[in-house]
């Protein structure tokens, strides 16, 4: 044989060597891979939302396994197609793996060891403008036992129902929410209900623009209620329409300075004392309910850093709840608030932030599905205020034992043709 057909024979033999180790490395690799669990994803469709906003639900694996370090098997919003990031930390991760849950059964905590409360975040963002009466009802329609709203003192002296960007630091800015710059404090309420409108593209409003009316639009087919509400005006509709209990409660989160004393002063004129809560990142103003109403429900907020002293720091505000951000409610904090006395929260954050947990952090949940709201349940939590409340109920009425727990109110004449929630799976 020549030297050229010899070597012919040892670079075909090399060649086919080469092939026959790569297959087997790819065998133990995807051997390894599929030794993890795999979620899949599925799109949840509201029949009153826009289709850019649909619920991300998360389909868990037959089998819990975590590590302290795990193969990252995330499923973009592309069905099939693998997100491997190597070898990373479990707890920023997992979402069940940072509230310290993994290990703790639904019948354990939360569900039949106290009533599980309901409210709405703004009331219930995806169906309809948060922080407006339609948003409150839609959330007392989904079977919320309260909903939640955010106040600012105007310069004239009137309470509005506004949240605004900037944050908690600096909240109540108007450029992303109204498309002008300032904050909602330059105006007076007259100014603002006549000269805000709200920008139909802004993701924060998670019912998308054909939920958003403008007062000029004559091609909404939604009456106008897209302004900025006054306190007053929320407390009156919520005190006496017919499709919201009279049960239903009304978490009043102290946004702006100067709050307090207004608040507490307007809750008593309108005599809904009984139905009223209030809460705030600014403690002090906890501390100034409490001064004006010795027996009102308060809460203390607390954002992502949670102090070590956070009971002292409830009990020296004289807060008779603490609320907790939502990934950090973990197991061994809310036991330890409950043994204090404190009852807890844990509340969810604007659609912005939860869709950016959700594609960024946690792989085990969806995007407020009900693998989510089960997995912070787990910590034990006696309430929670999230942006999709129909959910949260729907979770806990499948659970066994729950709805022998619940407050909520029902009534036959709440079925409304515009107003029902329908769901649609479709996959991506």
């Amino acid at each position: 044989m020549s030297n050229t057909g010899r070597g012919s024979g040892f670079t075909f033999v090399y060649l086919l060597i080469g092939l026959c180790t790569k297959t087997v490395i790819a065998f133990l690799l995807q051997y390894k891979l599929d030794s993890y669990p795999k979620y899949s994803r599925h799109k949840l469709y509201y029949a009153d939302s826009d289709e850019r906003n649909p619920i991300i639900v998360t389909v868990p694996p037959k089998r819990d396994i975590f590590s302290n370090e795990v193969h990252d098997l995330k499923l973009n919003e592309v069905e099939g197609e693998l997100l491997y990031n190597g070898r990373v930390n479990k707890s920023h991760y997992s979402l069940a793996s940072k509230l310290h849950v993994t290990d703790v059964p639904l019948s354990q905590e939360g569900f039949n060891q106290h009533p599980i409360h309901v409210f709405g975040h703004r009331g219930s963002p995806y169906t309809a403008l948060e922080n407006t009466s339609r948003s409150f009802i839609h959330a007392a329609q989904a079977g919320a036992d309260g909903i939640e709203l955010d106040v600012f003192l105007l310069k004239c002296g009137t309470l509005v129902v506004f949240h605004g960007s900037g944050g908690d630091e600096n909240p109540g800015l108007l450029h992303s929410y109204c498309g002008v710059e300032g904050s909602i404090l330059d105006f007076t309420a007259e100014e603002a209900r006549r000269l805000l409108t709200f920008n139909k593209n802004f993701d924060e409003f998670g019912c998308g623009p054909n939920q958003i009316t403008h007062p000029d639009d004559s091609k909404s087919k939604l009456p106008h209620y897209c302004y900025v509400h006054t306190l007053e005006e929320v407390l009156t509709t919520l005190g006496d329409h017919p499709d919201v209990s009279p049960k239903l409660k009304i978490k009043i989160e102290l946004k702006g300075p100067n709050t307090a004393a207004p608040a507490v002063q307007l809750v008593q004129k309108l005599k809904m004392k009984h139905r009223c809560q209030y809460s705030s990142f600014d403690h002090s103003l906890i501390a100034e309910v409490r001064m004006l109403d010795a027996d009102a429900i308060t809460g203390a907020l607390f954002a992502s850093q949670v102090p070590d002293d956070f009971v002292e720091r409830c009990i020296a505000v004289g807060a008779s709840e603490v609320h907790f951000k939502y990934d950090t409610c973990s197991y061994e904090r809310v036991q330890v608030a409950h043994a204090a006395g404190l009852t807890t929260m844990a509340w969810f954050r604007g659609p912005i932030g939860m869709k950016d947990d959700y594609l960024n952090k946690y792989f085990d949940v969806g995007n407020e599905d009900e693998a989510m709201y089960t997995t912070v349940l787990r910590s034990g939590v006696t309430s929670m205020c999230v942006n999709r409340p129909g959910i949260l109920v729907n979770a806990l009425k499948k659970t066994q034992g729950v709805e022998s727990h619940r407050h909520i109110w029902h009534d036959q004449t709440l079925a409304r043709s515009d107003m029902e929630i329908v769901n649609k799976i479709h996959p991506e």
